[in-house]
């Protein structure tokens, strides 16, 4: 199967963005986003490559990070909490869009966001990019105001 660059950047966006919440799901610091997005990008581009199929990938995403660090071997249940302030920082359409998916069952893609909402899938990759970056602010901004 052959990709093009669109789809590599969908699927960077994709392994960012559950990077993320699997670090606001464990109530760690964002600042450890980079380190873990270049784990989960990997395989996920190994896997494709490979042909294996990603239909568990936010599994794959927590065992690969217990394999990395020891620390996020605790509980993954979702602190309300952390989600609802992280959502805090973003406008109303991200955090439709936000809570849209983290309400679904399984992951979703960008083409299943966009046929539920009703916009094109680069609308989708632009509003979780832009989701992203709030969130990641927003985490840096609230760790800059403890200190």
């Amino acid at each position: 199967m052959s990709c093009d660059s669109y789809d590599l950047a969908g699927e960077a966006q994709l392994a960012v963005y559950q990077v993320i919440s699997v670090l606001i799901d464990q109530n760690k610091d964002l600042s450890l986003t980079s380190k873990y997005f270049r784990i989960v990008f990997r395989t996920r581009c190994i896997q494709m490559a490979a042909g294996v199929a990603l239909a568990n990938e936010q599994q794959a995403t927590v065992a690969i990070q217990k394999e990395q660090s020891p620390d996020l071997n605790e509980s993954s249940d979702l602190d309300e909490s952390v989600i609802a302030e992280a959502l805090s920082a973003l406008t109303d359409r991200q955090r439709q869009v936000s809570q849209w998916i983290l309400s679904q069952p399984n992951p979703v893609n960008f083409n299943t966001i966009a046929s539920h909402f009703g916009i094109h899938i680069q609308s989708v990759r632009r509003i979780l990019s832009n989701s992203i970056r709030r969130i990641e602010g927003y985490g840096h901004q609230r760790i800059c105001e403890n200190l």
